[in-house]
């Protein structure tokens, strides 16, 4: 056997953590191997030497020399302990996102407009559900979330002109064309504030989104 394979095996050997087959040829080996031989004794008289210093200096090293047994198993283990929970938190967290309309409508907040338009030449008011299926007459921006944007669903496929009013009946936002499948920013919205959003297009259903 060769002795750097012998020398790499020793510290496992003297921490007995080998298998039986590796301990015999171990053996065999330093049976007639000298140089083996001297750097099993050194390493022998390594680990006595933590016997000879001072009783708190030898407490403090001695986990040390038999960490190399417990290695493997508590690795193994925290790995698998780090992925359970990191899979456990993952899934619950998504579903939580996903299934509760209040976290959902919080930090990805859209409310879905629908409208019949029933003449060309009048503005219809847009009645909007959000992600709790709650119908409402406006809008409010009530999270540092919302992107602010009106958008004219592509499957409506004409373009719509939109204006925005207060609480008050006030036109604050005039009118302004989405065209079909675009979206249009609205930055100067408060937070906070009510907003009656108004649409002109031609008859038929129409979707519009904010976002």
């Amino acid at each position: 056997m060769n002795c750097n394979i012998i020398k790499d095996l020793l510290p496992s050997y003297i921490d007995e953590i080998c298998s039986k087959d590796t301990v015999k040829m171990v053996e065999e080996h330093l049976q007639y191997c000298e140089k083996c031989k001297a750097c099993f004794n050194s390493m022998q008289q390594e680990g006595a030497y933590v016997g000879q210093l001072p009783e708190e200096v030898a407490k403090a090293i001695t986990p040390f020399k038999k960490i190399n047994k417990k290695r493997r198993i508590q690795v193994i283990k925290a790995v698998v302990i780090t992925f359970l929970t990191t899979f456990f938190i993952t899934v619950v967290a998504d579903s939580v996102y996903q299934n509760v309309g209040v976290v959902n409508q919080f930090f990805s907040p859209m409310d879905r407009g629908i409208v019949d338009v029933g003449s060309a030449d009048e503005w219809e008011r847009i009645t909007f559900s959000d992600n709790n299926f709650l119908e409402k007459d406006h809008l409010i921006f009530d999270s540092i979330f919302w992107e602010k944007e009106i958008t004219n669903h592509a499957n409506n496929e004409q373009d719509v002109m939109i204006r925005v009013k207060d609480e008050n009946g006030n036109i604050i936002v005039d009118e302004f064309q989405i065209l079909h499948g675009t979206s249009v920013k609205l930055d100067s919205l408060k937070r906070n504030e009510k907003y009656f959003i108004e649409i002109k297009a031609p008859q038929g259903r129409f979707f519009i989104n904010a976002t």
